[in-house]
């Protein structure tokens, strides 16, 4: 039978707890008062239990990259609070051959916020069941949602999870990798004009045996990034596969770690889309035929309408089509990633390869001397960029040459009369100084951008060659 003093002595340490927990701040403690009392054995371990689930424990803690985070002792609920600024500036050195002041073709200096963005994410009622919302408030367009997702772990250990809502199509390494965690100021030339983007929809994915293997199944609109509902029944679906033989690769580029023993990550991935003309294009004017009244024509060039980056790129090859609704497009889009980590090198590479195929025999070429096939086309592009740290985690050099070809069948004909395939690259070398890591950096990257077989102001086919250089900070808190 407990006597008296047990019982008081019982009451005054439940008095001396409830106490601690009102007036004295949590964060000022090294360790728990209950584990203190327990240690003691003034409770028991059971009463250590039964105070803990009425414990308000540490409600603010703060991890670098993720930010603020607010959770209840039970884990059932948690935010994190958080957000990237990006501020830049951008020297263009326009080619002598095609300055054209009168259409606004000429060198030019800016500053620019590229990105402000702000999160909230973390789970609700489970740890499995996880949101995230991030919007981007830069340029202040009103287009201003990323990201807002749901995500629910069906299978433990990371094996089976689902996504659904607006989120990053699993296209392009380089795309799904934070634009806050690059080696350069920006993504590829390349990758920013094959990928995907964003878009409204739900995805399977799974990254089971510690993500050895990764895998990525998912359906989404057409429409891009905060698009308009999809105008038919066809949607976009995006596939990935990758292996991490030696341990996992993480999205972030950069080997921070110096990792000791080499690190290798392949992928492939795949979309697939059905569209018709119109998603492609909208057109300025829009009128009946001369031939046919009950027919519609485009009577003035259209203009990029989809936010998709895949299809800007193939939009002018759609800006004359006849009756643009009638058209049915299919894109077949391909994709191949390697990286690498070992020592302070970074090695990423990337080729990707579309196919488009449509039903219009009635496409009509852009002014000479270019000219067009009436419809099938094949696109490709690829990166290659290598870096390394100089000074382990601080001072970091990098190279990169990104190619893209919007369309392989494509030809101009020079001045000497040869037949050439126009197409784009970049030859960019980037010094980078991180003062922790990405989340706090200043990068700048600098070398030609060419336009080849382009008609200059004389009239005439010559490669543009342009000269960009660009210095950016960044801070992500």
């Amino acid at each position: 039978m407990t006597s008296g003093r047990s019982r008081g002595g019982r009451r005054l340490a439940w008095t001396i707890l409830v106490a601690a927990m009102v007036l004295v701040p949590r964060m000022s403690r090294a360790r728990d008062l209950t584990e203190i009392l327990a240690d003691k054995e003034i409770i028991t371990l059971d009463e250590k239990k039964e105070a803990t689930k009425t414990i308000t424990k540490p409600t603010i803690v703060y991890k670098e990259g993720t930010g603020f985070t607010f959770a209840t002792p039970d884990e059932r609920f948690s935010l994190s609070v958080g957000g990237r600024l990006q501020v830049r500036y951008t020297l263009t050195d326009i080619d002598s051959a095609f300055v054209n002041p009168q259409k606004g073709v000429e060198d030019s200096q800016t500053f620019d916020i590229p990105r402000a963005r702000l999160w909230w994410k973390g789970n609700a009622f489970t740890p499995r069941l996880k949101y995230e919302i991030q919007i981007d408030v830069a340029g202040g367009s009103g287009d201003i949602l990323r990201d807002a997702f749901l995500e629910y772990e069906l299978i433990d250990d990371k094996w089976l999870a689902v996504k659904g809502g607006q989120m990053k199509t699993p296209f392009c390494r380089q795309e799904m990798t934070s634009s806050g965690k690059l080696e350069f100021v920006d993504r590829s030339l390349a990758c920013s004009n094959f990928r995907f983007e964003r878009a409204k929809g739900i995805q399977f994915y799974g990254l089971p045996m510690n993500a050895l293997i990764e895998y990525y199944a998912g359906i989404f609109n057409t429409t891009g990034r905060n698009g308009p509902v999809n105008p038919d029944d066809n949607f976009l679906y995006v596939t990935r596969f990758a292996i991490n033989p030696f341990g996992p690769i993480p999205y972030s580029e950069g080997d921070f770690d110096n990792t000791p023993s080499p690190l290798v990550a392949i992928g492939v991935n795949y979309g697939y889309e059905k569209a018709k003309g119109s998603v492609f294009t909208s057109a300025a004017t829009v009128g009946p035929s001369s031939s046919d009244p009950d027919v519609d024509v485009i009577t003035a060039n259209g203009s990029a309408q989809n936010n998709v980056p895949f299809l800007r790129m193939i939009q002018p090859y759609y800006n004359k089509l006849a009756n643009p609704n009638a058209i049915t497009a299919n894109v077949h889009n391909l994709g191949t990633d390697l990286a690498a980590r070992w020592m302070g090198f970074d090695l990423n590479f990337e080729y990707f390869l579309g196919f488009v195929t449509n039903d219009a025999w009635q496409s009509a070429a852009p002014g000479a001397p270019y000219s067009l096939p009436p419809t099938s086309f094949d696109n490709h592009g690829y990166y290659a960029q290598a870096a390394y740290f100089v000074i382990p985690k601080k001072l970091q050099l990098a190279m990169r040459y990104s190619e893209l070809n919007a369309n392989t069948s494509a030809t101009v004909k020079t001045n000497s009369g040869r037949k050439v395939s126009p197409y784009q690259d970049e030859l960019l070398g980037a010094i980078s100084y991180y003062f922790w890591q990405h989340n706090l950096k200043i990068q700048t990257d600098f070398g030609p951008v060419t336009n080849t077989a382009q008609k200059n102001v004389d009239g005439g086919i010559s490669d543009k060659n342009d000269f960009r250089w660009r210095v950016q900070a960044q801070l992500i808190f």
